[in-house]
């Protein structure tokens, strides 16, 4: 009997949501994927956002953090849920905000880097707690070994 040992797929939404919730708090604190400080705004943006010169402006804060209105960050969401994966991601205008900034120096996610080191490491430790959790789940409680030596 074969038993399928995957997490099942809420369990890759909440892993996804998790690994979202990360990435922003990075983002909200200034920094990149790389774990650098994101490249400061030019000082006419700086002054404006300052001012509150903006439509739709919701954070005066001249400190790098991607939130001018904060829609790019609230696009950010679990796209698609497979049997063993989840993509999480951007959408249409918002994923090319997210390239024009990675352009400019304040790179949240890249092809070769999708996410920082401690969020990988946060997804390995995640992935290696819920297949243990199911490995063991799956074998017989009772089971005799025999080693011979």
């Amino acid at each position: 009997m074969k038993t399928d040992i995957r997490p099942k797929k809420s369990w890759w939404i909440k892993l996804g949501e998790e690994i979202i919730a990360k990435i922003k708090k990075r983002t909200l604190a200034g920094v990149d994927v790389e774990g650098n400080e994101f490249k400061a705004y030019s000082t006419k943006y700086e002054r404006n956002k300052a001012n509150g010169l903006f439509k739709r402006q919701s954070s005066n804060s001249t400190k790098p953090n991607l939130t001018l209105t904060g829609d790019m960050l609230r696009d950010f969401q679990v796209r698609k849920v497979g049997k063993d994966n989840v993509q999480i991601g951007f959408t249409g205008t918002f994923a090319q905000r997210l390239s024009s900034n990675a352009d400019n120096g304040r790179v949240i996610t890249s092809k070769q880097n999708p996410v920082s080191k401690s969020e990988n490491k946060y997804i390995v430790d995640e992935l290696n707690k819920v297949y243990k959790t199911e490995i063991l789940k799956a074998i017989p409680k009772k089971q005799v070994v025999k080693v011979k030596l």
